[in-house]
């Protein structure tokens, strides 16, 4: 036992211990291998017997250090363990998180911004917005990467009380809102090559060329990008973050837009193009702005090749052509005269054809000088309505008439002689709508008008052109019994007891309109005829529409009045006010009908409701 305790007192002062010999001191010399059988079966209990404690007491030294260490490591994290630079060794998972949470919280939400792949400029960068684009920090993640919690591994504990290194933050990537955020990038981004072009600026006295710069296709790898951004987040990033898509060059480049520009596009709009019609008819002028109005440039094999357009050309240089002396054409009509219809025969004309400017002009366009004027041959113009098709749409007879008679008031003999002088004669193709506004033309003094009676705001008023409802009421009832088409008519607000209940229209240039289509197979003439009031009398307009009767006979139900309501009685002061009698407010409603063989083969409904008149009486 002595030499155990001393091995053992060795062993602390620097001995080694063998698990497998005998405890050996330094200076000692090992016993001689060739023992006696007695004397080895000796040796081998006391080796038994001196193994076993020292296993024992090795076991209990190792076993102690062990123990110690496991308490001392505990949930802590590895002595030496930080996060981007932020020291969480020694602390407990929980307060590694809490530290984290407030020390990263910049990193967390600090923007990352990448670059597309193969752009450059203003387009090529993105800002990552890590809330907008699902990424946030995992801070328990981060905390157990970093070595928390407690085991019972040697390792463990070991690296717990003596280890620990600097770690990078472990990202949570909500994957959906991710790939939704990049999907939106690629909605914007995303595009096709550009290619450079050239056009013009016609803004300004004279025209310029302008030459549009190319650009690269791009279509971005929305897997890569998404790959990409959580593989940087929450960085920062060793490299730039750049996020991959597929580049596409344009066709046409700059520098062969700028050739284009050059070679066509300034020398075309260099000077005005003269065109000679040859004979009498004489010469116009196509303009600088009228060429470039209509020149245009497409990609054809990797050029830029031009193109004239011959209906621009000519939209532009119509009022040019106008003051060419040529014959227009006249298309074919029927007209009153004598108390008869009469046919007008068509006459054919000449005429610029729109592909014959363009050719002649085109060859023209990159010369200068003399060589900038043109011959053209005019072409024949056939009237669109031809007398042939006038006799198939003959007018024979009246069919549809009505008179409308009214007070006296100068104003009104005027204004509405002058609306039938206008109306009168005027004649519908079959498929042709006729307009009140469009014929007699703005109701100002320009045109003949004066100064009469509108309602306004259920008020009456003076206004030029006041008094022409009579003349919107006549013909509308003219058309009504003809059967046209009522394409547009408007009753009046107020009810006047000198017109049919709802069967009535008024009309104000720029708003309300009268109108009806010549639906029929036959032409259609519009007369219109006026009686002047005297004093004291009556006046009248007459409207007649000639053509050949489709049905037999139009007639209108008996107006169904009901709802009556009335106004209030205002006074009022100052030199403007006049008296307005009461009017009293209803509904109507009647029906068109029309007959053929002694049947009734349509019915057309109308409704509307008057509003009531109030009464105004004047103080002075």
């Amino acid at each position: 036992m002595g030499q155990l305790v001393r091995s053992f007192a060795s062993h602390q002062q620097g001995s080694t211990i063998s698990l497998v010999g005998t405890v050996t001191s330094p200076n000692e010399t090992p016993e001689p291998a060739d023992e006696s059988p007695k004397d080895a079966s000796v040796g081998k209990s006391r080796t038994k017997l001196f193994v076993g404690s020292a296993v024992g007491v090795a076991v209990l030294i190792v076993g102690g250090a062990y123990g110690v260490g496991y308490a001392k490591a505990g949930d802590n994290l590895p002595r030496n363990a930080s996060v981007s630079g932020v020291p969480v060794g020694g602390m407990t998972a929980d307060q590694a998180i809490e530290t984290l949470e407030t020390e990263l919280a910049d990193q967390a939400e600090a923007e990352l911004e990448a670059k597309i792949e193969g752009i450059d400029g203003k387009g090529s960068t993105v800002t990552i917005k890590p809330e907008k684009f699902g990424l946030s920090i995992d801070y328990p993640a981060t905390v157990e990467q970093s070595g928390a919690g407690r085991s019972a591994n040697p390792a463990h504990i070991w690296r717990v009380l003596t280890g620990g290194k600097n770690h990078q933050p472990v990202a949570s990537v909500d994957e959906a809102q991710l790939s939704q955020a990049v999907a939106e990038v690629a909605k914007k981004r995303d595009g096709k090559a550009k290619n450079a072009s050239v056009g013009f600026d016609t803004k300004g006295k004279k025209p310029e060329v302008k030459i549009g710069k190319a650009a690269k296709g791009i279509t971005l790898d929305q897997q890569g990008a998404v790959e990409a951004i959580t593989e940087a987040y929450p960085g920062p990033a060793e490299e730039p973050l750049i996020l991959p898509a597929k580049v596409v060059e344009p066709e046409i480049g700059d520098d062969v837009a700028e050739k284009a520009a050059q070679d066509i596009a300034k020398p075309a709009i260099s000077d005005d193009v003269t065109v000679d019609t040859g004979g009498g008819a004489g010469k116009f002028k196509v303009s600088e702005s009228g060429i470039a109005k209509s020149l245009s440039f497409e990609a054809k094999d990797g050029q830029l090749v031009s193109k004239l357009d011959s209906k621009d050309l000519y939209k532009a240089s119509k009022g040019a052509i106008k003051d060419l002396k040529i014959s227009k054409p006249r298309n074919a009509r029927w007209k009153i005269s004598g108390g008869k219809p009469v046919l007008v025969k068509a006459v054919n004309g000449t005429e610029v054809k729109a592909d014959d400017l363009a050719k002649a002009v085109e060859p023209a366009l990159t010369k200068s000088g003399k060589e900038r004027t043109v011959d053209i041959k005019l072409a024949g113009s056939d009237a669109k309505f031809s007398t042939a098709d006038a006799e198939k749409a003959k007018v024979t007879e009246v069919t549809g008439k009505f008179t409308s008679s009214y007070p006296y008031a100068s104003y009104r003999n005027v204004n509405l002689a002058q609306i039938a002088k206008r109306v009168n004669n005027t004649f519908l193709e079959p498929g042709e709508t006729f307009s009140l506004n469009k014929v007699a033309g703005e109701r100002n003094s320009a045109n003949g008008y004066v100064d009469g009676y509108v309602i306004q705001g259920g008020v009456l008023k003076k206004e030029s052109g006041g008094g022409v409802s009579q003349a919107a009421t006549t013909l509308y009832n003219a058309g009504f019994f003809a059967g046209l088409e009522d394409v547009e008519h408007h009753p009046h607000t107020l009810y006047f007891d000198r017109y049919p209940a709802g069967r009535e229209a008024t009309v104000y240039y720029g708003s309300l309109d009268l109108r009806f289509k010549n639906d029929t197979d036959y032409g259609a003439v519009v007369t219109a005829s006026t009686k002047a009031a005297s004093p004291g009398g009556k006046g009248s307009i007459t409207v007649k529409i000639w053509s050949t009767k489709t049905y037999d006979k139009i007639t209108a139900t008996d107006p169904v009045k009901s709802g009556y309501t009335s106004g209030q009685t205002i006074t009022r002061s100052g030199p403007k006010c006049e008296y307005q009698a009461p009017i009293q407010g209803f509904n109507v409603s009647y029906s068109r009908l029309f007959f053929k063989d002694g049947k009734q083969v349509k019915k057309q409904k109308y409704s509307w409701r008057y509003s009531p008149g109030d009464e105004i009486k004047c103080t002075n």
